[in-house]
């Protein structure tokens, strides 16, 4: 600095000696130094960090690690999806998580959700496949699948679900928008009250409609041979879950068949499930004959006499 001054202004001879006795100590200091003249840069002060400011580079640390691990270190540090099985002793703990919720029915189909906060379902009806994604739908993990009767909960973020039949869930998901948008349908009051939703007719077909029926008969019964009509006329006939079968009454029983095909695919005797046999005579009743013309197993009153005739 002092030869800089020297350089730029004129000092009066008395000026030049202060100068002077200000510069050469140092630089005798300088030249008698071992460290290279290059190696001096300005001194600047100390800025002490203060404990909030140590609590803040200590939270970026391990935030920057987080980010430099990449997408398979933020799945990893997500919790995994839990399946349940109706028997555990948590299935008591879950209800009560699903008290006065929703029912929700979807179809065949795939899509990507993504929750703020964990979802508790039970899955009432069909059969599904859910795996973490990201939010494009690309995979991170491992699927599980989950069958009617199974209890889950989904961790909050993306979730793939492969949707393999037509089913029905009751969820405490409360993003019922996003759900509708994703083509999940909220069930009506009345069905939800049923506890069973209203299982869309769409996609399935007789198969998934005798699983039922066989269901409904284990629960409800065997009807004996003088209330097959009833049964087909109140219940049967009338119930939406069973829409893609037929039935016709005989004397071995009531067969059951494909509506569409007619293929027979079962028959319900007297006393339960009888394979149907190809090579067997089955004498369809009068009444059930009537019934497949006209819907109506009883003659009409107007042609109640017409065997008289």
């Amino acid at each position: 600095r002092v030869f800089t001054t020297l350089l730029y202004i004129r000092p009066t001879p008395g000026m030049r000696r202060v100068l002077l006795s200000l510069a050469l100590p140092a630089m005798a200091v300088a030249f008698s130094s071992s460290v290279p003249l290059g190696s001096f840069a300005p001194q600047r002060s100390a800025i002490v960090a203060s404990p909030a400011s140590h609590a803040r580079l200590a939270l970026r640390g391990p935030s920057a690690a987080r980010i430099g691990g990449g997408r398979g270190a933020l799945a990893a540090s997500m919790s995994s999806i839990q399946k349940i099985a109706d028997s555990s002793s948590e299935v008591a703990g879950l209800e009560k998580q699903l008290e006065n919720t929703a029912f929700w029915s979807i179809l065949p189909s795939q899509t990507t959700m993504y929750l703020d906060d964990p979802e508790v379902f039970h899955l009432v009806k069909g059969r599904v496949a859910v795996f973490p994604c990201e939010i494009t739908g690309i995979p991170t993990g491992a699927a599980i699948e989950f069958n009617e009767g199974d209890y889950g909960v989904i961790p909050a973020g993306a979730h793939r679900w492969d949707i393999q039949k037509p089913t029905t869930k009751q969820s405490n998901v409360r993003a019922g928008l996003q759900m509708t948008t994703k083509g999940w349908l909220e069930e009506p009051p009345f069905s939800a009250m049923r506890g069973k939703g209203t299982l869309s007719t769409k996609g399935r077909d007789s198969e998934d409609d005798l699983k039922y029926m066989k269901e409904l008969i284990a629960a409800k019964g065997v009807p004996p041979p003088h209330a097959w009509e009833d049964a087909i006329n109140l219940k049967l006939d009338a119930d939406p879950y069973l829409a893609n079968l037929g039935f016709i009454v005989t004397d071995k029983g009531i067969v059951v068949r494909d509506r569409v095909s007619e293929k027979p695919l079962e028959v319900l005797g007297p006393d339960g499930w009888l394979k149907y046999d190809e090579d067997g005579v089955y004498v369809e009743t009068e009444g059930s004959k009537r019934w497949r013309k006209d819907g109506n197993f009883q003659k009409s009153k107007f042609f109640q006499n017409e065997d008289k005739l």
